[in-house]
């Protein structure tokens, strides 16, 4: 029980880590093009005011950032002998695996606009999905390499399905928490 406590607390302690690092994208794009930005576990500040331009770069930064640390959590579940590799892996395709629900659910993987704005610096269709269809792609190859490289059964299906489930409900109470301590300072 003990064990299984503690590779539930690593596995969520990932998924903070993961959102984070998104965050983490937004702001250090716009340090690099000299704005002021804050990130928090679940939300990036913008202490000034970006330009449309920039702020597509900015909103790139964060998918960059999520595409970071999958490839990062890959390469340790592949090439290391960490305890907790698979909990990492795991908590590193949540995020894609989130906005993929949210895609299939409400047509867009990400509130407001941020998936468009990034899909217009590198000079994709602005209306399109092809900001979702990566979060997708990235989750369904971490799930199916996840599923190869794990031997299924019965105990391990349902793991999967309650974590599914309260990784939802953490990334949920995670927003609404950040938001409701930070949005009042930023």
């Amino acid at each position: 029980m003990k064990e299984t406590i503690k590779t539930w607390a690593t596995y969520f302690g990932f998924v903070l880590l993961s959102v984070y690092t998104h965050e983490l994208g937004h702001s250090i794009v716009s340090w690099m093009m000299g704005y002021k930005s804050v990130p928090t576990f679940a939300k990036e500040y913008a202490l000034e005011t970006i330009p449309p331009q920039a702020q597509q770069y900015v909103s790139l930064g964060g998918i960059l950032g999520n595409v970071l640390f999958v490839v990062i959590a890959a390469a340790f579940y592949f090439k290391s002998v960490f305890k907790y590799k698979t909990a990492l892996f795991a908590a590193a395709i949540a995020s894609p695996g989130v906005y993929t629900i949210l895609f299939l659910l409400k047509g867009r993987g990400h509130d407001s606009t941020e998936f468009q704005e990034a899909q217009a610096a590198l000079g994709l269709n602005y209306p399109g999905h092809s900001a979702d269809f990566l979060f997708l792609f990235v989750f369904l190859a971490g799930l199916v390499i996840l599923c190869v490289t794990v031997k299924l059964n019965s105990k391990i299906v349902a793991r999967f399905l309650l974590g599914s489930l309260l990784t939802i409900l953490f990334m949920v109470a995670l927003q609404t928490v950040n938001n409701r301590i930070f949005d009042r300072f930023f």
